[in-house]
């Protein structure tokens, strides 16, 4: 009977200890909450696609803790050429939320919270990957602005430990959301710049997957399930509008009527500033061209691949910038190589699988007059 009792003794205390673990588990469990934080877009050029982090909450040991996938090293050596060519690391960092806070207040760009509803047991996965990703070399990745950033990096997360409907975004493509956010924060120019940049692989649509890529889609893919969302906040800093400036297709529509103006009148000052603009141009799409040449072929970031600008914005800008002031005849056989190009290009526009703006279309419609110029230069020095 002692043996029977202590027996049961001990099964008592086994199946105590496993309620109270679980018990204690559950605690642990509960203690985590998580929330997608979205950014508004900034002035600078990094920041003009807004932010994306994630918030973690643990209260039993009173930690706020946001991760932060974007963050880079200015000082990297030659970091402008790593990240055109696309090898530059990014990492993971941590910091608390009113930290966090204070750098969106500084610069007045407002703060969007969603706290998100996720079962206990994908929160605590969700963590231990974060921690993990605080280990090391594990802290590092290759940005590509497309397929792997700051976004993407939290999207996976979300995807992977939460449940979400089948209610999509209308993506039809990566060009358009990448452009028009430059564009809305004011950035025209570099709006223009990145277009230009942009290969064909950009005019892909992107799958269910990969749609929610830049922080307001994901922030609109996240807010439309409903179940998803426990709450939002929003956190407003920004005082002022942020100023639209000038879009370029203006100042690209006056360049284009007054280098007509010019090429046509015979007057002095209409012949000294068709030249000089001959030679700004050159000079430009000489650079343009070298610019796309390099992101399209050599670049690791996906988004430049495939890019039909070059053949009628390409590096050979420069030959014809050398020969313009050496030899009119080589002007006129390279302006005829380039119109030639640009012509077929036109045509086969239709099969090219390649979005072109209006504003790069006006550019075209520059380098078309500035072609025919250099044909006109050629012509002209059969007769002298």
């Amino acid at each position: 009977m002692k043996k029977i009792f202590f027996f049961i003794l001990i099964v008592a205390f086994q199946f105590s200890k496993s309620n109270t673990i679980k018990a204690q588990d559950s605690t642990n469990n509960a203690r985590l909450r998580f929330s997608l934080i979205t950014c508004d877009a900034g002035a600078d050029i990094y920041t003009i696609w807004g932010h994306t982090a994630i918030r973690v909450i643990d209260s039993t040991n009173h930690t706020d803790v946001v991760y932060n996938y974007g963050s880079f090293d200015f000082s990297t050596p030659n970091f402008v050429g790593k990240f055109l060519k696309g090898d530059l690391l990014y990492f993971i960092s941590a910091d608390t939320y009113s930290n966090f806070l204070y750098e969106y207040q500084y610069f007045e760009r407002d703060v969007h919270e969603q706290v998100l509803n996720i079962s206990e047991i994908e929160k605590q996965k969700w963590y231990q990957a974060l921690q993990n990703n605080m280990v090391g070399d594990n802290r590092f990745y290759l940005y590509n602005f497309i397929k792997d950033n700051c976004t993407t990096r939290i999207k996976d997360g979300i995807f992977k430990h939460a449940q979400l409907n089948d209610s999509l975004i209308d993506v039809p493509n990566f060009r358009e959301q990448i452009v028009s956010s430059a564009y809305r924060a004011g950035q025209g120019w570099i709006g223009l710049g990145i277009d230009l940049l942009l290969g064909a692989e950009s005019d892909k649509k992107p799958t269910d997957f990969e749609q929610a890529f830049l922080p307001k889609l994901l922030y609109n893919r996240v807010a439309n399930n409903s179940n998803l969302v426990v709450k939002t906040n929003h956190i407003k800093y920004q005082i002022k509008p942020i100023e639209k400036g000038f879009l370029p297709i203006y100042v690209l529509i006056i360049v284009l009527i007054v280098y007509l103006f010019a090429a046509n009148w015979n007057a002095k000052p209409a012949i000294v500033l068709a030249k000089s603009m001959d030679i700004i141009l050159l000079v430009l799409f000489g650079i343009g061209g070298c610019l796309v040449l390099y992101m399209s072929q050599c670049s690791m970031h996906t988004a430049c691949h495939q890019n039909y600008n070059l053949i009628w914005l390409h590096p050979f800008y420069i030959i014809a910038l050398i020969s313009y002031f050496t030899s009119r005849k080589w002007s006129g056989i390279l302006g005829w190589i380039f119109f030639t190009a640009m012509i077929v290009f036109m045509l086969a526009n239709y099969w090219i699988p390649q979005h072109y703006s209006q504003a790069v279309i006006v550019l075209m419609s520059i380098a078309l007059i500035l072609n025919i110029r250099l044909i006109k230069r050629g012509r002209d020095a059969r007769f002298q």
